[in-house]
Formats: structure tokens, sequence, C-alpha cells
């Protein structure tokens, strides 16, 4: 069983470190650097044969289609340089709970299974109204409350009222698409990065829509996945949409109302998570937590 790690990571080189140090040896990892941020820093710490920083790095900015595009860019590199049977998605600030015998057992018996979560955006009432906002820009560095991301959310908050919206079908040109949501981690199987990647590079409508939709790291890959073939192998979430960590299959994590930095005082409930994975862990705020973790995996 060949695993590879997609990282995308932005700050805390010693971390990073960690995380790809306590992962499968015979794994593959293929980490994408913020171009916002020193690669330099993150190189000096991890040169091992087996870890591949890419080339094409991304100005990442939250909510932004260039999220989709580093996932995109992540998957391409997994594919032309390695051989595994699984792509997990990871972020520089996450940690394994499980063993890597355990990892690597879990792969193994899913069997082709795509660890791949999403809900049908489709009657979810207020869950579902900001997939139907227009969001123009997103795609620009501009600082909040400076007055060109006033005129962003100006131009998102007229659009919305003179009842300018999106839809939560989309109509290509081969077939209708409904848009589906789930979490940025998750992990898939080569086959179904392959048709993602195609997607992305050749249905020029299905990605133009993305551009001015919500948060679309969350929502691009798996309105992919489930309006394709590869639906039945994934993980369909039914009924109304609960929350961002409930269709986090893999990963705990805290969002109160962003992410929590985990500490020692969380253990007890990450291991009743049973999650393979955890986040937000940081460096000099998580050490002792990692020190508990790793006496127990």
């Amino acid at each position: 069983m060949k695993l590879a790690f997609l990282i995308s990571a932005h700050k805390d080189a010693r971390h990073l470190r960690a995380l790809v140090n306590s992962l499968p040896a015979d794994s593959e990892f293929y980490i994408h650097i913020d171009q916002k941020s020193d690669i330099r820093r993150f190189e000096e710490k991890l040169d091992q044969e087996n870890i591949h920083f890419i080339e094409h790095r991304v100005n990442v900015i939250w909510g932004s289609i260039n999220e989709v595009e580093y996932q995109i860019e992540l998957l391409r590199a997994a594919l032309y340089y390695g051989h595994a049977d699984y792509f997990i998605s990871l972020s520089g600030m996450d940690y394994p709970l499980w063993s890597n015998t355990d990892i690597k057992k879990y792969f193994r018996q899913a069997n082709g299974k795509e660890i791949l979560q999403g809900i049908s955006m489709l009657h979810q009432g207020k869950n579902g109204q900001q997939y139907r906002n227009f969001r123009f820009l997103t795609d620009k560095l501009w600082q909040s409350g400076s007055l060109k991301s006033k005129f962003r959310v100006a131009l998102r908050k007229i659009t919305a009222t003179a009842g300018i919206h999106k839809t939560l079908h989309i109509h290509c040109q081969s077939k209708t698409y409904t848009l589906y949501k789930g979490s940025a981690w998750w992990a898939i199987t080569p086959d179904l990065a392959r048709h993602i990647i195609k997607e992305w590079d050749e249905n020029e409508h299905l990605v133009h829509y993305f551009k001015t939709s919500f948060c679309p790291a969350e929502t691009f890959i798996q309105t992919v996945a489930f309006n394709s073939e590869f639906a039945s192998r994934c993980m369909l979430a039914e009924g109304k949409y609960q929350s961002l960590a409930a269709l986090t299959p893999l990963t705990y994590i805290n969002y109160d109302p962003v992410v929590k930095i985990l500490t020692e005082d969380d253990y007890d409930t990450l291991k009743a998570s049973g999650k393979m994975f955890c986040r937000k862990v940081v460096s000099g705020k998580s050490d002792k937590l990692i020190e508990i973790i790793d006496k127990d995996r």
C-alpha cells in the first residue's frame, strides 16, 4: 500500500518536518508552500528523496479559486512523479493520531473507496444561501477594511439585493452539475484525481462558475466527484447540512468559530473522536500534545 500525502503549508516549518517524519517512511510527500512564504525555511528542514516541493506555487487567498489551483497542482505532481494507491490531503498544521500501521491498514481495506464526503447544497435553506451569492474579485489580496475590499463586499451585496443569484445547478455543454460541498481534507484514488484534473483543464464553463463561488476549495472537487461515475464510491451525506467538521471523514477539526489550536487538554477529545488526523497543531503551543500522541501511537 503506497500512500502520497499532499500537504499545503505557509508557516511553521518545524512542525511540517515533524508531520512528515511522523508518517509512513515509504510514502511520497508533495508539498505546496504559499507563494507569500519563504520556501527556503522549509527546504532547509526537509531534504529527503521522497519529499517534493512543487514548483507551481500559488499566492493563496482564502475563499478564492486559487485554493483549488494548488489542490490541482498537488494532484498533478503526485500523478506525474509517483505511483501511489491513495492521495491524502493534509495541511501543514495537521498531525496523525493513528499509528502508521493502522493508517496503512485502513487504506488497504478501503479497497479503492474514495474517502471524500459531500452533501448536495440544494434545499439547504440558509446554509445554501451563501452559495447563491456572486463573489467577485476574491482572488485579489486586498486588506480587510480597505476601500477595495469594501467595494468587493458592496458588489456582492448589490447583486444579491438586486436578485441576481448563482444557480446551484451548473449547466455546462456536456451535462448539468449539482453543487456539492465537503471538506478540503480527503483521500482519493489516482483514477478520481485524473478525472478532477481533466475537468479543471478542459471544462472552462465549470471552472468559471467557481471563480465567483463561495469557498470553492470545499466545493469544486466534491461537485466534480459527485456528478461523475465515481459518486457511488464516495461518501454521500444526506439530509440537512450540519457542519464542515461533520463532512471531514479523516481529520478532527474544532471550529469555534475559527480553527482551534489544539493542546494537551484536547487529547481525550481527540482520542474519542476516532479520527486519523487532527488539526490545528502549532509548534510551541502543541508540543506537549504531540508528546502524548507519539507515546500512544
